[in-house]
């Protein structure tokens, strides 16, 4: 038998793979580094307990129970800082838990992707301690499914962890019985919010004194809801792509874009998302293509793809914070 016979009949005994042979991709990776993660991650458990203790007192307060004086000698004790682990601990357990879902899902695909890096804030600067959390994911994608597998794991692990935390903050909050002042600063309330809150509360008109763990849902729903928003490679930019394609992506990261910078005139003075809309446009609406086209996604994620949508829909903020 000659060579290229030899060839031919190898080549019959092992017929070419269809498409989902590469479906999986497994590029080369590396292996993660963890001391800038690990030290960003200390740091964001520092200001988010800061700031967990400023809310915890705050909303003591507002239920009427005494409270020491956030002296510096204060703020040096054991006591004041048991006092900010539960804001801190939900906070950084659903921004965790939405990161590891990418991370996690880089890993079974074999991308290469860093760890989490959570983004300290100082709690005088921003209230709740942290900018949030990202990855980066440092190869490309194998193809739409594995996009949007990665795009999507994000979203859902978040959601599953922000979900219980908002029932049991509002279960742990009181009604305010103060009086709203001019110049105060007023939270929006996402359809999620408003509508668990009028069930525990049965009224549809009261005003919450929002417990830590209820604003750490709050924080973590506004978070989820920019993720998903359409455009460039946030996690909602990553589904259009995979279910969409580029062109059609393009258009609708455009439009997305021009959609946060109307929603955010009903903010003035504030700024609403044009800050966030800045840095979209600085950091680039397009996105990379992934080394193969198509599958398509397929009827089981078709219906996650729904059930992303409706997390949008129920988690965004139209006026995130407006000035009363």
């Amino acid at each position: 038998m000659s060579e290229n016979e030899l060839e031919q009949v190898e080549a019959d005994q092992n017929p070419a793979q269809p498409f989902e042979f590469y479906s999986v991709h497994r590029p080369e990776r590396t292996r993660p580094r963890i001391l800038v993660p690990a030290m960003l991650f200390g740091l964001t458990i520092f200001t988010t307990l800061l700031a967990g203790i400023f809310m915890q007192v705050g909303f003591l307060r507002q239920a009427g129970i005494r409270t020491p004086a956030l002296t510096v000698s204060f703020l040096l004790s054991p006591e004041a800082w048991w006092l900010g682990i539960p804001f801190s601990v939900t906070l950084l357990a659903i921004l965790m838990a939405h990161e590891m879902g990418h991370f996690l899902m880089c890993r079974y695909y074999g991308i290469d992707a860093t760890y989490p890096y959570v983004l300290p804030a100082p709690p005088l600067l921003n209230p709740f301690g942290t900018f949030g959390a990202v990855i980066r994911i440092k190869s490309p994608f194998g193809d739409s499914r594995q996009l949007f597998d990665v795009g999507v794991a994000g979203p859902l692990a978040g959601f599953a962890v922000l979900m219980p935390a908002l029932i049991i903050g509002l279960n742990l909050s009181t009604v305010y019985r103060g009086t709203i002042t001019s110049g105060a600063y007023e939270f929006g309330e996402p359809f999620l919010f408003r509508w668990l809150s009028r069930v525990i509360f049965a009224d549809p008109n009261v005003q919450i004194n929002l417990h830590p763990v209820g604003f750490a849902a709050w924080f973590g729903m506004l978070a989820t809801s920019l993720n998903l928003l359409p455009i460039g490679q946030l996690d909602g930019g990553h589904l259009a792509f995979a279910i969409a394609g580029p062109k059609a992506h393009r258009w609708i990261s455009g439009a997305t874009l021009v959609f946060l910078v109307l929603i955010s005139l009903s903010a003035l003075p504030m700024p609403g998302y044009l800050l966030f809309g800045m840095v979209l446009v600085f950091i680039g609406l397009k996105h990379p293509r992934p080394l193969h086209e198509g599958p398509q996604i397929g009827g089981s994620r078709t219906v996650l793809a729904l059930l992303a949508v409706l997390i949008f829909i129920i988690t965004f903020i139209v006026v995130p914070v407006r000035v009363l």
